[in-house]
This record gives structure tokens, sequence and C-alpha cells, in this order.
């Protein structure tokens, strides 16, 4: 059995590695620029606002202890691993396949970086209409949920395309 993967795709790699680093200079910025808890109005209905978040995605599971903290982040390495196999395997796709799998590769990795070396996140995007504030977010997190849309939306496109809904 002769299969052929498509290495070209992981070309796509500098996108995840430019949406790591942007993740990480701008939470380096917000550290070393805000305390905890400080609020800063950049445009109407939207803040800067410095948290630390040591739950996952939207404050989830944030009072757990450390041991399954540590599960979090092991689970978190697999599943950067399965997108990494996914972008190697990706045979004759529309690009839109590579650039949301290193979407989700580089946002994973930007709050897998802080998870690991703080324990928390670092969240500072505070989204609101009047008093109804989005859970804050960072720019990995961003990266992770427009990666996943496209995802959503080409797959759910294919099936369509394909009568196979």
């Amino acid at each position: 059995m002769n299969k052929k993967y498509n290495y070209k795709n992981l070309k796509w790699l500098w996108l995840s590695i430019l949406i790591m680093l942007l993740d990480i200079g701008t939470k380096y910025w917000v550290k070393t620029h805000f305390w905890i808890g400080e609020v800063l109005s950049v445009l109407p209905g939207v803040n800067c606002y410095y948290v630390c978040n040591p739950g996952l995605a939207f404050g989830l599971f944030t009072n757990v202890n450390l041991y399954y903290r540590w599960i979090f982040v092991w689970i978190i390495i697999l599943v950067i691993a399965m997108f990494i196999v996914a972008l190697y395997k990706l045979i004759e796709r529309p690009k839109c396949y590579s650039m949301s799998y290193s979407m989700v590769i580089g946002g994973a990795l930007g709050n897998l970086l802080d998870r690991i070396l703080y324990g928390t996140v670092v969240d500072f995007i505070d989204v609101h209409i009047k008093n109804w504030h989005w859970p804050t977010f960072n720019v990995a997190d961003i990266a992770i949920c427009i990666g996943i849309s496209i995802l959503t939306i080409r797959c759910y496109y294919d099936l369509i395309k394909n009568n196979l809904y």
C-alpha cells in the first residue's frame, strides 16, 4: 500500500509560528504595561482588561486543582500533535484546510506556553455591550476560533457539494 503525503502543507506552519509569536508579544505587552484587573477602554465596546485564566476556554474549569491542569496540558499537546499530523496528511485539499489547521496549532501553542510557564493563560480582550461582557480572551483564542470556524464552514460546504449531507 503506497500512501502519498503532502509535505508541502507543512510550509503552513509559518502561520502557526506567526500567530504564536503575535500572541506571546501581545501578552508580554499587557503583562508589562498593566496590573492584573486593570481596565483600559480601547474602543466603544472593547476594553483591555488584564486577567489570568487558570481554566480552559472561556474560564471553564477555573477551580480545578493542579493535577487536572497538567492533564489539560497533555490533552492540549495531543490535540496540537493531531492537527500537525492532519496538516501533514492533507492531500489535494483547498488551502483553507491548511490555513485553519495552522491557525489552531498556533493559537494552541500560544496558550500552551502560558499554561506551562505560568499555570494560567493571560487574557486581555474584553468585548461588551453595556453591562454584558463576553468572556475575556486573547490573540490565541481568536486564531483558534477563526481556524475552527473556517474548518467547520468548509467541511459543511464540502458535504453539500458532494451530496453527503
